[in-house]
């Protein structure tokens, strides 16, 4: 697991050499001299230089950037079939979360770790996914390869947020605003399109009472069936007409 922030997710009286140790301590079965070799060399391989330093060092001693490398360096103390990765960039500024990104992207090539990626960031999921699952109210809403949701998003919910990307091709262009607000789960309707209240003026016989996911295309997967007759209100030309567009 690689947390979110960094600084909440080390222990704040533990040295970083302990810290990435201790699940050693639990799943191998390994010296303490073997321990901190494999240490050190977990800390050159997330990109830490001076490891013999860091090694006894303590978080606050250290920057954002490097306090993510660390965290990196203890989901991967174990050699794990598959990384979760619960935003870890968002607590760091554009330049590291650049640097991250790439640290990633190279472990995943090294150690042929699968990696699920969890973000709200776009243009992370355009950077880093092979394969996206969009989801809307705790649940699954479509599944397709990154180019193909990209070039072809089909949920309604999967297209607003598209459309809600600021672009630079208009000049003082307005910017979509998906209407509504996100439910709360605990209170949610659990019949019906979850999203059906957001696009109110989608007719209510365009949902589906228990939607399901649809394979719309060869790997693509949509949920309920609203998505085939969704459209933008600003896209409206006429009374009954509208002008279709996946972007």
């Amino acid at each position: 697991m690689i947390f979110q922030d960094p600084m909440t997710a080390l222990n704040p009286l533990a040295t970083i050499g302990r810290q990435i140790e201790e699940p050693m301590d639990y799943h191998m079965k390994l010296s303490a001299s073997d321990k901190k070799k494999r240490t050190l060399e977990l800390l050159r391989r997330v990109g830490i230089k001076n490891e013999q330093r860091v090694y006894e060092q303590y978080p606050h001693e250290l920057s954002g950037g490097m306090r993510q490398r660390v965290v990196i360096a203890i989901a991967l103390a174990c050699d794990p079939l598959l990384l979760l990765a619960d935003e870890p960039t968002t607590a760091l500024d554009v330049t590291i979360q650049a640097q991250i990104l790439d640290l990633m992207k190279e472990l995943q090539n090294q150690m042929k770790t699968g990696i699920i990626l969890i973000t709200h960031d776009l243009g992370v999921v355009a950077e880093m996914a092979d394969r996206v699952v969009v989801m809307y109210a705790g649940e699954v809403v479509e599944v397709a390869e990154v180019k193909e949701l990209f070039e072809n998003p089909l949920h309604p919910y999967t297209r607003s947020l598209l459309n809600s990307i600021p672009s630079n091709m208009q000049a003082k262009q307005k910017l979509h605003v998906i209407e509504g607000i996100v439910p709360s789960i605990q209170n949610l309707d659990r019949e019906g399109c979850r999203f059906a209240p957001r696009v109110d003026w989608i007719p209510e016989e365009d949902h589906e009472k228990n939607p399901e996911m649809h394979e719309a295309a060869p790997n693509h997967f949509v949920r309920c069936t609203c998505y085939k007759t969704f459209y933008f209100p600003e896209d409206r030309v006429g009374e009954n007409e509208y002008v279709a567009t996946n972007s």
